[in-house]
């Protein structure tokens, strides 16, 4: 028994200690017990202010939850605009990529859409393809029975008009502004008549 002492002393502490913790924490004091006890026994004379106020603590709730799941209604629609955003950023991205390659390869005219491009001359007897790479954005293609020698591609005509005055004022007179049409010369164009 002697050795069990010191062990039964700590666990009738410890309950000791815990049953007057949970005690403490649900006493009331006379003031709380005299006002609860005043209340108690106004809702047994008036037990309709008793329903009144359960009535008004299920509507409340009620009220709550609807609201809870007009919450939950509208964060679903928020997550929904994400995704939508997501997607739209992922196009986005697509869309740039697409713009960064076209520019990589500035030396070929897009197969879609409208750009502009600078001819520096048209020369039956001079073939220069094999000392400029596609990279710098000089190209060439047969027209009129010559080689056309044509600079960059132009979102708008008034850059391929500013980049042509640039050109012109280097020597090269007969430089003038072209228009490709998904991929195809447009021979009728005239950047005079566009600007």
């Amino acid at each position: 028994m002697k050795n069990n002492l010191p062990i039964f002393t700590f666990v009738f502490a410890s309950i000791l200690l815990f049953s007057n913790a949970a005690f403490s924490q649900t006493v009331l004091t006379k003031p709380e017990k005299k006002a609860l006890r005043k209340e108690i026994k106004n809702l047994k004379k008036h037990p309709e202010i008793y329903k009144d106020n359960k009535d008004n603590t299920a509507k409340k709730i009620a009220e709550q939850e609807a609201e809870i799941e007009s919450l939950k209604a509208q964060l679903t629609t928020e997550w929904g605009k994400v995704d939508s955003l997501k997607t739209a950023v992922t196009e986005a991205e697509q869309t740039i990529a697409e713009f960064e390659k076209s520019n990589i390869e500035c030396g070929k005219v897009p197969s879609q859409g409208t750009v502009y491009s600078v001819q520096i001359g048209n020369f039956k007897n001079l073939d220069l393809r094999s000392i400029f790479n596609v990279s710098k954005g000089l190209r060439t293609e047969n027209y009129t029975g010559g080689n056309a020698y044509l600079i960059g591609n132009f979102i708008t005509v008034e850059e391929a008009i500013q980049f042509d005055t640039v050109i012109k004022k280097l020597g090269i007179t007969n430089a003038f502004v072209t228009q490709y049409i998904d991929g195809t010369r447009n021979v009728t164009f005239k950047a005079i008549e566009e600007n």
